[in-house]
């Protein structure tokens, strides 16, 4: 039964990296896949959980390796596209995935160290957070544009067409996970890459990482409740707490940013299955798919899920520490113009493919307001509005 368990969870955790490294396929897709064939697999209930779980967690861990390498984002990790060519620019391409790991890590290790506090206070602590987090967003826009100041009408206009852009995707006929794709490519990737081509040539990359200018231990632990926020409150993503704890939190450091993200992204895949237990609602695509296996939601079974939690992050992060440091070892050879003109056709043939000429109008306007933001000087963070003002009015009831 153990090593069946430990088989599936790395078949899982396999499936995960290929939705790491190929933007545009969710976990979530490999989740009701994988579901929806089920019958004919004839597993025990817990290794398709397994699975399930692996899958999640190295998804977590492995999506920061295209976000930053090759500007290639997916909702979760967009926000650290502008950052991670930033660093890999300075030839710190691989510290960016280390500092992301590092806070993958940290935050899988307080978990464990007060998980049985949040079993028994996660239904208290989502009481109290579904009504604060409405004024959190609020709050955080109001940050934004008072440190925007400078550029106060650019900013609004940002903003404005991003909320508006925003609205429109989500009334389209295509589900959350296959709309953001084309959307955040548009917004993040695709601008930057086609104002980003004449660059020239991506330095060498140094393979190891400084941590001494960054907090580690304040965005370690930030990004733990940040992620207990995005895992347990319907229509919250890692990518709106990010802007919630960068903003009111202060965090200017490019290295803490990526110490938090790393640790929201993986808290959030953490508590979104654990919700399943702690309150009976499942919370993301895998736990969906989890609930449909008709599993008993029983201490046991949640220390046992927690236990595959672990193992399947202490592998994750190995596993993209590995491929992220093949990959920077020889991406100098290649000039950043070139590269960069390959990778944004990848992402327009990847958009078309996998969302067909809706997803290129989606990219498109995306691309327009990205253009817009950078030319005018906006803060990036700004075009967030695309899914703050649609969670604001999720959580509002309107």
């Amino acid at each position: 039964m153990f090593l069946e368990l430990l088989l599936f969870l790395f078949i899982g955790i396999f499936l995960g990296v290929i939705a790491g490294l190929v933007p545009g396929l969710h976990p979530n897709t490999i989740a009701f896949l994988l579901l929806s064939i089920s019958p004919l697999l004839n597993l025990e209930i817990f290794s398709l959980v397994a699975l399930l779980v692996g899958c999640e967690i190295s998804n977590a861990f492995v999506g920061f390796i295209p976000s930053i390498l090759l500007s290639a984002p997916e909702e979760s990790t967009a926000l650290a596209t502008l950052p991670g060519q930033k660093f890999l620019m300075m030839g710190r391409g691989y510290e960016a995935i280390i500092l992301s790991v590092y806070g993958g890590i940290a935050s899988v290790l307080i978990i464990s160290i007060l998980f049985p506090a949040f079993v028994i206070f996660i239904p208290k602590i989502y009481t109290f957070l579904k009504p604060v987090i409405l004024i959190l967003l609020l709050a955080t826009i109001f940050h934004l544009f008072w440190t925007s100041r400078k550029k106060f009408w650019p900013s609004i206009a940002v903003f404005s067409f991003s909320a508006v852009f925003g609205l429109l995707i989500f009334q389209l006929p295509l589900n959350s996970s296959a709309v953001l794709f084309p959307a955040l490519c548009g917004l993040f990737a695709l601008s930057s890459l086609a104002l980003s081509s004449n660059s020239g040539e991506i330095p060498d990359q140094e393979l190891d990482a400084d941590f001494e200018d960054s907090s580690k231990g304040k965005s370690s632990a930030l990004s733990v409740f940040a992620g207990l926020s995005a895992g347990t409150l319907p229509g919250v993503g890692s990518s709106e707490v990010t802007v919630i704890s960068q903003e009111l939190a202060g965090i200017k450091n490019l290295k803490d940013f990526m110490i938090s993200i790393g640790g929201i992204t993986t808290a959030s895949s953490i508590f979104s299955i654990v919700a399943l237990w702690t309150l009976g609602n499942p919370r993301s695509g895998t736990s969906v798919a989890i609930q449909a296996l008709s599993i008993e939601t029983t201490l046991p079974t949640l220390f046992l899920v927690f236990f595959m939690i672990i193992s399947a992050a202490g592998i994750s992060a190995l596993l993209t520490l590995f491929m992220s440091r093949l990959a920077v070892r020889n991406m100098h050879k290649v000039k950043y113009s070139k590269l960069a003109k390959m990778i944004f056709a990848s992402l327009v043939i990847l958009v078309f493919v996998t969302t067909g000429f809706t997803g290129l109008l989606i990219a498109a306007t995306g691309f327009s307001i990205g253009i817009f933001c950078i030319k005018t000087n906006a803060r990036r963070s700004l075009m967030m509005g695309t899914l703050i003002v649609p969670t604001i009015l999720i959580l509002a009831g309107v």
